[in-house]
């Protein structure tokens, strides 16, 4: 089990963060909120996939008109990323955001001391923060001090103005300094952080960026809220959030298919069964929905149902065949074709799987 770092907690909308609370998944909207349609079919999306929190760009009133339409279509907390305007962001939580996303940094003081005090009216959180490209002059200890010292700063700039109730980011483009940052901020405050790596890029790379950062930290009992940031659909974010999350055993969304490389001693055609058995699993509806569930998918005895023990149920490949253990032990033999139907039978009786109608 992961120990989690301890922290306040704050609320956002129906949803908490910090404290005790699941670790929470948010996205970003990637159209201008103005577009209230295209905006609302996004959000509609993001909900279906899991997204537990979206945030929008808030540019000018037309988005804080936008945003006031939205909030009253949909259940989901929202949050408002301001940059520069101060005047936008308590615009924003009179609309009726959950939380509003800071860079105090780009910002005037007395604003920011007009935006804490309407938060704390509302019981709204601040996610305060900044990201290397914010840091105006680097220190001589490097971007690491550099940019914990500068959102230090403004965590107590808040708490010298009453204002406590902050979530924390320090995001790079970069794995190690993302890393080290929110380290060392963690040993100076006990405020819920969001994590992230930023501007990770598009496919592989920034999958593997982003779940190196986000993993390594979640991993060390540091973070509360994630969004892992792809130059892709926020659809793609959140579903990577989420493997992120189940790798570690952290939250559950889906079961969990284990299948080995093949080699030549696989004599079924592997590949194949893989692939329809996990587009036939993933059609039906599982009441054990958010329960850990491990299944095994192996070419031959080597890999199952020996190294496949610690899996829930499986089958192990054999010449044309497969043998069908749970547990690690033998439930019968099976021909090839027959493998994914017969996995899928005896999942649904054991696991109180479903048909969806």
């Amino acid at each position: 089990m992961i120990k989690r770092r301890r922290t306040r907690k704050v609320r956002v909308g129906n949803l908490f963060i910090g404290g005790d609370a699941p670790i929470l998944i948010q996205s970003m909207v990637k159209i201008p909120t103005r577009n209230t349609r295209k905006v609302l079919s996004q959000i509609k999306r993001l909900e279906k996939c899991g997204c537990e929190a979206i945030r929008l760009a808030i540019v000018n009133d037309e988005d804080i008109s936008s945003l006031k339409k939205i909030k009253s279509s949909v259940k989901i907390p929202l949050i408002a990323d301001i940059q520069f305007q101060t005047s936008l962001a308590v615009k924003a939580i009179s609309a009726g955001a959950d939380k509003v996303r800071l860079n105090p940094g780009n910002m005037e003081k007395k604003g920011l001391k007009e935006i804490a005090h309407l938060a704390g009216e509302r019981k709204i959180p601040l996610r305060i923060g900044a990201n290397s490209g914010s840091i105006k002059r680097i220190e001589k200890k490097g971007i690491t001090f550099s940019l914990v010292k500068l959102v230090d700063d403004w965590r107590k700039f808040f708490e010298d103005i009453g204002f406590f109730d902050l979530v924390i980011s320090l995001k790079t483009p970069e794995v190690k300094s993302t890393i080290e940052s929110y380290r060392l901020m963690a040993s100076r405050c006990n405020y819920p952080f969001h994590l992230g790596i930023t501007e990770a890029g598009r496919g592989r790379e920034a999958v593997v960026k982003s779940s190196l950062g986000i993993g390594v930290l979640l991993q060390e009992g540091i973070g509360d809220t994630i969004r892992v940031s792809l130059t892709e659909s926020p659809e793609e974010e959140v579903r990577v959030a989420q493997e992120v999350l189940q790798a570690l055993g952290i939250r559950f969304f889906h079961p969990e298919i284990i299948s080995c490389p093949t080699c030549g001693r696989c004599e079924i055609d592997l590949p194949k069964i893989v692939k329809e058995f996990e587009r036939r699993l993933f059609s039906l509806s599982l009441i054990t929905y958010h329960l850990p569930l491990k299944i095994a998918i192996m070419g031959c005895v080597v890999n199952g149902p020996g190294e496949a023990r610690q899996a829930d149920i499986g089958i192990a490949g054999g010449k044309k065949s497969g043998l069908l253990f749970k547990k690690g032990k033998p439930i019968r033999k099976v021909k090839e074709e027959k493998l994914v139907k017969e996995l899928l039978r005896e999942i649904k009786a054991t696991h109180k799987i479903k048909v969806t109608t």
